[in-house]
């Protein structure tokens, strides 16, 4: 089984600081590749020289159709990861996506903009409540920048 961490939430959460920060630790590192499939791409942008540093191996799903089995199973043979991240793009709805037979989802994360929050919670709530269901983590970042100074 490839074990797999779901990071979602809305745009401006904090998912991708958040992503950065723990391919960083030392607690993450092992032998073994990590296979970052990335569906939403936000302000931040990760640093070629830090995925090539931490063996991160990225690929970029910008339409939803294409986040499928078939085209996740071509990066997991593409790539051979010991583990994959998903930033998932915080306006599709996990349940409707399914993941290959052999991906065994081990951390399903949620971020939060506090700053945002209440306008999401008004007006998007069903959404909200999707990325929340499942999930093992809820942070909630003040302005959504998750501060992860040690």
């Amino acid at each position: 089984m490839t074990s797999v961490f779901i990071i979602n939430g809305f745009l401006d959460s904090g998912k991708t600081d958040f992503i950065n920060y723990t391919i960083t630790q030392p607690y993450f590192q092992d032998r073994k590749a990590t296979l970052l499939i990335v569906c939403e791409e936000g302000e931040k942008e990760y640093d070629p020289k830090v995925l090539e540093r931490t063996r991160t191996f990225m690929e970029v799903i910008e339409d939803e159709d294409d986040f499928n089995a078939r085209n996740l199973m071509e990066f997991e043979k593409k790539y051979r990861p010991g583990r994959i991240i998903i930033e998932f793009n915080g306006m599709w709805l996990l349940k409707d996506h399914k993941l290959p037979w052999n991906w065994k989802i081990e951390q399903q994360i949620t971020m939060i903009n506090g700053a945002t929050f209440e306008s999401y919670f008004t007006n998007m709530k069903s959404l909200l409540a999707e990325q929340i269901r499942g999930s093992e983590l809820i942070i909630m970042n003040p302005a959504g920048r998750p501060d992860l100074r040690e």
